[in-house]
């Protein structure tokens, strides 16, 4: 499994990316409702994982473990320069990714996923996944914060998933 993911380390690794995190982690220090710091993206990646495991996905885990990663980088950009963040996101994330041994096709399926993960896409398709899992990442259920949150309640997730 370690050589399986061994493509994502210069990911983890590269300054820009670990600096990005740091930062939107304490940009959200108090902020009562979800966060978005490196817990938080790894609970999608597994989720995301598991996902296309139970639908026979094709997609290598570290693809899934990439976009995951970087689907909300863009909230950096959001909270300083109020650019969408998942535009911001699809940015930032290019230019990460052309330090990584992903293939073109590869990088482009990442991208598209961090473009679309507040929307979904094609069932089955990697952006779909990653927009399933970070809704079920959250705890809605047990946030202390729910009854001010700004998520319409179909969205919200109501218990475990998976």
């Amino acid at each position: 499994m370690i050589q399986e993911m061994e493509r994502i380390q210069p990911l983890l690794h590269n300054p820009t990316y670990c600096d990005s995190i740091r930062k939107i982690e304490t940009l959200e220090k108090q902020r009562i409702y979800c966060r978005h710091g490196l817990p938080h993206l790894l609970d999608v990646a597994r989720i995301a994982a598991l996902l296309a495991a139970d639908r026979n996905a094709a997609y290598p885990r570290d693809v899934i473990y990439a976009a995951a990663l970087l689907h909300d980088l863009g909230r950096l950009k959001q909270y300083t320069t109020g650019e969408p963040h998942a535009e911001a996101g699809v940015n930032m994330a290019r230019e990460l990714l052309q330090e990584t041994a992903f293939t073109e096709q590869e990088q482009a399926e990442i991208l598209n996923a961090v473009g679309r993960h507040q929307t979904g896409a094609a069932p089955d398709s990697l952006a779909q996944m990653i927009y399933e899992a970070d809704e079920a990442s959250r705890m809605c259920f047990t946030c202390p914060a729910r009854d001010t949150c700004y998520w319409p309640e179909q969205r919200r997730n109501p218990t475990v998933l998976l």
